[in-house]
């Protein structure tokens, strides 16, 4: 189970109503409604009640202070299989137990289970401002907040665990692959690496020269380029992760004291110097991603963004019905 607050974006209009009847309606191409219900409000509980609900809710919103961002949207990401354990007493549960660790527990909202093939998440439209006090409502570091309730919950009901914040460390994932994961439900390249992590540390360790490095690294479809002041491992989908992240070991300052200043990879025969990620990645982390990077040989230990639950027997047939209609989204 992965939870994440959705920020609202700075050039879109903060709507209650509008996120309530996205939830409603399942908007996504391919997403159906599961569950709707929707809590705190006297207009009812049920998705027939939820233009009156959405009205009492715009009307405690005007009543409220007047601040740009009076919404929290919540989503909760469930495991392939996961579902099946849960009844609806069990999905209202859930909601009900992040709402009480957010500080919405008195707030009003509208709450939705969409499934898409086999991923299956919960939209929770929270109105910040309290029913009866009319203050507005943020939350203080929810991330761990959410963490908490993920772990809490994926042990009550017996739900696959996922890593989360206590998980931080020299093997946690970086917040990028995190929602890679949770949007794809496939492998991320930082998973791939931490797959792999004792292998390579070994083999960089016993590299003697930049070149040797860069072909090491190249078996596991990673090439490792200047980021900032540092050093980034970066893969053939363009996703980068702060080598020393990886482990201390290829830290730039370990690596340069061993092996001299940073050299990049070398081109392959016919390339250019100055095509970016060939060792070399923008700076500052803005602007158009960096081009893939992909080494020459063909890796031995080759990158693919395979299903990240693959214990049941069905999960290869559905895994590629599943990609197949994620592939056209997915290329946007």
């Amino acid at each position: 189970m992965i939870a994440k607050r959705i920020a609202k974006k700075p050039d879109v209009k903060d709507s209650f109503a509008a996120l309530a009847y996205y939830i409603a309606a399942a908007g996504d191409d391919g997403e159906k409604l599961d569950r709707l219900w929707i809590a705190g409000c006297d207009a009812g509980g049920d998705a027939a009640d939820l233009d009156a609900a959405v009205a009492e809710v715009e009307s405690t919103r005007r009543l409220g202070p007047a601040v740009d961002n009076k919404t929290y949207h919540l989503i909760v990401s469930f495991r392939p299989g996961d579902r099946e354990k849960l009844s609806a007493a069990d999905l209202a549960a859930v909601e009900a137990a992040f709402a009480e660790a957010l500080g919405f527990a008195g707030h009003q909202r509208v709450v939705g289970t969409h499934v898409n093939t086999d991923n299956v998440h919960m939209h929770a439209a929270y109105n910040k401002v309290h029913p009866e006090t009319l203050k507005v409502h943020t939350p203080y570091k929810d991330f761990f907040t959410l963490s908490t309730v993920c772990r809490q919950l994926e042990k009550k009901y017996g739900l696959t665990v996922d890593r989360g914040m206590e998980a931080r460390g020299a093997n946690a994932l970086g917040p990028g692959a995190r929602d890679y994961e949770a949007e794809t439900w496939q492998e991320s390249f930082q998973t791939h690496l931490l797959g792999h992590k004792q292998e390579i540390v070994r083999r960089a360790l016993a590299a003697a020269t930049w070149p040797a490095l860069h072909a090491a690294l190249a078996d596991y479809d990673a090439g490792i380029v200047r980021r900032g002041a540092g050093l980034a491992l970066m893969g053939p989908n363009g996703e980068r992760m702060k080598a020393s992240a990886l482990d201390r070991a290829l830290a730039k300052a370990r690596l340069e004291a061993r092996l001299g200043a940073f050299e990049p990879a070398a081109p392959p025969k016919g390339g250019n110097d100055k095509s970016p990620g060939r060792g070399e990645a923008p700076e500052g982390g803005g602007g158009t991603p960096p081009a893939p990077v992909r080494v020459p040989p063909t890796p031995r230990h080759p990158y693919r963004a395979r299903p990240l639950v693959r214990r049941h027997p069905a999960i290869a047939r559905l895994w590629e019905r599943y990609s197949g209609a994620r592939r056209p989204r997915l290329a946007r």
